[in-house]
């Protein structure tokens, strides 16, 4: 319900210039009137060496909470005054509650993501492609249900670093093709078209039925959307894990729940696609 006589809900989202063509402001918003609360949800572009003073203005204005999305979620870490058990384990934060004295940080991707795309599975093999938060995320979700992940990375030392922090195997990158087939993989790195693969992306071994998981959106054309086609596999695009991590984010800001469906389908009238 409203909070009667106090200030309205003031939210906000950090990243760089990509953060005005999020669902997230539309999201948000949706949520805050269906529980009938006032408030603002606000894109908020910023570069990296502008993170301290951005955190110390946004504190100091009041703001109730924020997303960090990229390329910033893991730079705002240091100047957090606390982390949960959750983030500070992934390494990477995406929700921001004011405390004392700044922001504490938490991490609800992972959160997100379990619920999205690893409610009904079997535990099993699981492939992870990326070695930036997201992929960490995903690697806490896998653990917290009992698959058993493998990284593939283009950068070896990051790769290498978060396989053992998560007891993961570990592959290079452009060795996917001589592993699987996989049951579960998933794309947690920011490369999904042509464009961003190059002409040679590598073909991952998947099997009628086996689930392929984009964390990103949006890409009219997707790599993995294709191999995904061709293997008769089910394909996930990353709309799913957006709605339900910014529901855990809404919980942790307002403590109210206007429950996952309101995130869902305010999602899907924004892009016009199904989650």
């Amino acid at each position: 319900m409203a909070r009667l006589g106090s200030k309205p809900w003031l939210l906000g989202l950090l990243g760089d210039d990509r953060v005005y063509r999020s669902p997230s402001p539309f999201m948000h918003e949706t949520a805050l009137k269906s529980c009938l609360a006032e408030g603002r949800y606000l894109p908020l572009s910023l570069t990296s060496d502008n993170i301290e003073i951005a955190l110390k203005g946004l504190f100091a204005l009041g703001f109730s909470g924020l997303n960090v999305t990229a390329p910033h979620k893991r730079a705002v870490m240091p100047f957090l005054e606390s982390l949960s058990l959750e983030a500070e384990k992934i390494g990477a934060v995406n929700t921001l509650l004011p405390g004392l004295k700044s922001f504490r940080g938490f991490n609800t991707d992972h959160l997100g993501f379990s619920e999205a795309y690893l409610t009904g599975l079997n535990p099993s093999q699981a492939l992870v492609i990326g070695s930036g938060g997201a992929a960490r995320a995903v690697l806490q979700a896998l653990n917290s249900k009992g698959f058993k992940p493998t990284v593939a990375s283009r950068n070896l030392v990051k790769g290498y670093e978060i396989a053992k922090q998560f007891e993961a195997n570990f592959i290079d990158f452009n060795n996917i093709r001589s592993f699987g087939p996989w049951p579960l993989a998933v794309n947690a790195s920011s490369a999904s078209s042509p464009e961003e693969l190059g002409p040679n992306p590598p073909l991952i071994g998947l099997r009628p039925g086996s689930v392929m998981v984009d964390v990103n959106y949006g890409r009219q054309k997707n790599v993995w959307r294709d191999q995904a086609l061709k293997s008769e596999a089910v394909f996930k695009d990353g709309l799913g894990m957006l709605a339900l991590q910014a529901r855990e984010s809404f919980k942790i800001w307002t403590s109210l729940d206007p429950g996952a469906d309101c995130f869902l389908s305010s999602l899907e009238n924004f892009t016009g696609h199904k989650t």
